[in-house]
């Protein structure tokens, strides 16, 4: 059976990777996916998204001696998701395993081939914040453009909330991905300096179901998982 993984990717700390995946995990709260937090420093997906029980949340760490990522513990990790009940597969890396991924899948093995003999079907989904993180999240989106080198599907996802009033930078944004040939998508669209903003965030904190939010942090959520996430990935 043909597996589609998707790995949330970032070098660059505090740009929204956790909470794209919350939101990821509540748009896919019916249907058959796994959620792998692959932060082995803050475990921030594994307490946000406890909503979907241990049967579909599980936690990876990758770092072995003198904080390198162990390349093995990464194949044999997904090789043993080969009869696993799960159509798709969300793994939110942390920064430094972010960081370290390029190196990862562009040594010796060839991760082009790996995926095609497993039968899966990867999209990297490169998180980018604005305002002092943006220089550093693009030059990690061109580090991977470089070592994907088109054999993969890139999404580029925008975090709205940074970029409040940078109408300049995200045309500059839009303009780096129609460069690079990739796609640009975007979330996090509320305000959290709001009632229903903070009540949002309170609610990404504690795990929360969509149905345990207050009614007008429900109706908000709603609206930014059906302009956001409702024909992604691949519907």
């Amino acid at each position: 059976m043909k597996r589609k993984f998707h790995y949330v990717l970032q070098a660059k700390g505090g740009v929204g990777k956790s909470l794209y995946t919350y939101l990821r995990a509540l748009a896919e709260y019916d249907r058959s996916s796994l959620f792998v937090d692959v932060d082995h420093s803050t475990k921030t997906s594994t307490r946000q998204l406890k909503f979907l029980g241990e049967a579909r949340m599980e936690s990876l760490s990758l770092v072995g001696k003198r904080d390198m990522i162990v390349r093995d513990i990464f194949i044999g990790y997904v090789e043993s998701l080969a009869d696993a009940p799960f159509d798709e597969i969300f793994m939110d890396f942390g920064a430094p395993e972010s960081e370290q991924f390029p190196a990862l899948v562009s040594k010796d093995l060839n991760f082009k081939a790996w995926c095609d003999r497993l039968g899966n079907e990867v999209t990297f989904h490169i998180i980018i914040a604005g305002g002092g993180a943006y220089r550093a999240c693009v030059e990690y989106l061109q580090k991977m453009i470089e070592v994907i080198s088109g054999r993969f599907r890139i999404v580029v996802w925008q975090n709205l909330s940074t970029f409040s009033e940078l109408p300049q930078l995200s045309a500059e944004l839009s303009d780096n991905c129609a460069r690079f040939g990739v796609e640009l998508r975007q979330f996090g669209d509320f305000d959290a300096g709001t009632l229903l903003g903070i009540q949002i965030l309170d609610g990404i904190r504690n795990g929360y179901r969509l149905d345990q939010y207050p009614f007008g942090a429900q109706i908000c959520l709603e609206t930014e998982l059906e302009n956001n996430f409702s024909d992604e990935p691949g519907q």
